[in-house]
């Protein structure tokens, strides 16, 4: 049932608004989960932590990561099958890896952590199971080393799932439990194929996997209408209503494999492949996914400089989950998929580090901690 080829969850775009002119700025979803804001207020940029990016590669020659790729690993047949070179020619890769760390053209969520490229999808953005595989026994042979406490998947299938006991004795499954147990959080795009299914709820492979971090998508900002390939359009667009392709999965659906939590996934601006200064928009929970490691980032450095050690990934997204702010699918949504008129959570960074300040000084652990 799963042995077949995975690819990226974002879509082209048929029709979009151009975003012109480059130069020094964050990635525009920064403002809506207010990302800068928790940075300067707490002190945060991700530093001594790392982020293993599964995708198509990176364009490492781009400004955005100077001096922070720390390791590159390749599972395809590109680049002359050279198992150390994870040279991106497709783009996505490099999109996902700007929104998490960019910090030169662009700047990420999370700008001075290290960047693990991990090349599992080929240039033309598919590749098997099999690689993802591959891709998660390496993180789990390098992590110590490497300090690896977030690995990003902005992929999967075309499945739509309610609970990953259908996925029985999973490889990859049982590889991102390992990873859970390890306080490494495992951040998975939910799924595009909410139109495709016909509104029903759900989240692809392997975002239904109970252990992961599952992320749809929202937008940002007012951006005009948008059309997708798979027949998803949205007639207007405006911050916190939910992407018309975004796969969701409510609670009361699914109590432990719903769709975690909401992050802007379009359009997103960010490094591109075209040398040292390329840059790129894209759309799909795929850029979603991303501003989510960002942010896990931030909250691990955050809890590590308090108490010592990485927080727990349930107690992660129970902070997210608690901390971020309520969106309803169906009170302003103007597209041409069936709302499900439930509630989701999307991402607020600085509230999410301002809960985990309370717990802290609650539990008497923050007492010691001088930091701003």
């Amino acid at each position: 049932m799963l042995n077949k080829e995975i690819k990226p969850v974002d879509r082209p775009v048929q029709r979009a608004r151009p975003r012109f002119g480059i130069g020094i700025r964050a990635v525009e979803v920064d403002v809506l989960v207010r990302a800068s804001e928790a940075r300067a207020r707490y002190n945060l940029s991700g530093a001594d932590h790392c982020v293993a990016v599964m995708d198509t590669g990176i364009n490492a020659k781009h400004v955005d990561f100077k001096d922070r790729i720390v390791a590159q690993v390749n599972f395809t047949n590109d680049n002359g099958g050279d198992k150390k070179n994870a040279d991106d020619k497709h783009g996505h890769g490099t999109n996902v890896a700007g929104i998490i760390a960019a910090n030169k053209d662009h700047i990420g969520i999370a700008p001075r952590a290290n960047i693990i490229a991990v090349k599992i999808l080929d240039n033309s953005g598919e590749g098997p199971f099999e690689w993802i595989n591959n891709g998660l026994e390496w993180i789990l042979k390098n992590r110590v080393p490497h300090n690896i406490s977030v690995v990003c998947m902005s992929l999967g299938g075309s499945q739509n799932f309610q609970d990953d006991a259908i996925l029985g004795d999973d490889e990859i499954k049982k590889k991102i439990g390992t990873l859970n147990s390890l306080d490494v959080a495992v951040v998975i795009a939910a799924g595009n194929d909410f139109y495709t299914h016909e509104s029903e709820e759900g989240m692809a492979y392997p975002a239904i996997t109970r252990e992961c971090v599952s992320v749809g998508a929202v937008y940002d900002n007012v951006e005009g209408a948008f059309s997708y390939l798979s027949g998803a359009v949205a007639f207007s667009t405006a911050p916190d209503r939910i992407t018309p392709f975004s796969q969701r999965l409510h609670p009361t659906t699914s109590e432990f494999c719903r769709t975690d939590i909401f992050a802007p996934g379009a359009p997103v601006t960010s490094s591109g492949i075209n040398g040292e200064h390329g840059e790129s928009t894209q759309h799909g929970t795929s850029q979603a996914a991303p501003v989510v490691c960002g942010a896990i980032l931030l909250l691990q450095e955050f809890y590590r400089r308090a108490c010592g050690n990485l927080p727990g990934v349930s107690e992660l997204v129970k902070w997210l989950r608690a901390s971020g702010i309520s969106i309803h699918d169906g009170d302003d949504e103007k597209d041409n998929v069936q709302n499900t008129e439930k509630n989701y959570i999307r991402l607020d960074v600085m509230r999410a580090c301002g809960h985990i300040q309370r717990q802290l000084e609650v539990s008497e652990l923050f007492a010691n901690d001088k930091s701003p």
